[in-house]
């Protein structure tokens, strides 16, 4: 309900990965323009055509930071609260304003859904998971690769 009393909300679409086979659509409905940003630069940005063919039923992250949890909720013993839901496809975050549970939230996905794709009866040598990991090329091309969250 946050989100729904918010004048103005920013929305990304992206996916998350590059390979078509593996990529997860994923929409992102913030009421920060960081946030929005942040995740603009996150995932990769789908084309005019993407969008109308091939986005499909996204995952959707309602990121509603700026609200607390309500730790009156049993089972809530905080006023943070990240929940997802891969039978409606969807992430809640309420309670902080870090950009990176988004990301967070894409790699958790990435992870659950990946082993799944391109089809679930794919034996166990052929199937992929994520890599948390970033490149950068200097100026004489050489390349750094950095694994893990901070490296990213």
């Amino acid at each position: 309900d946050y989100l729904n009393t918010r004048k103005r909300l920013y929305v990304v679409d992206g996916y998350g990965g590059w390979e078509k086979d593996y990529r997860v659509p994923v929409r992102v409905i913030t009421s920060r323009a960081y946030h929005a940003l942040f995740m603009q630069n996150m995932l990769v940005p789908p084309t005019d055509k993407e969008l109308e063919t091939d986005f499909g039923k996204p995952f959707v992250i309602l990121n509603a930071g700026v609200f607390p949890a309500n730790r009156q909720t049993e089972g809530m013993t905080s006023s943070t609260s990240i929940a997802v839901s891969f039978e409606r496809r969807e992430m809640v975050i309420l309670g902080t304003q870090y950009a990176g549970e988004m990301k967070k939230g894409v790699f958790t996905i990435m992870n659950y859904l990946m082993p799944l794709m391109p089809k679930r009866d794919l034996p166990p040598a052929e199937r992929a998971l994520p890599l948390h990991a970033s490149a950068n090329i200097g100026p004489d091309n050489d390349v750094s690769i950095f694994f893990g969250l901070s490296g990213t």
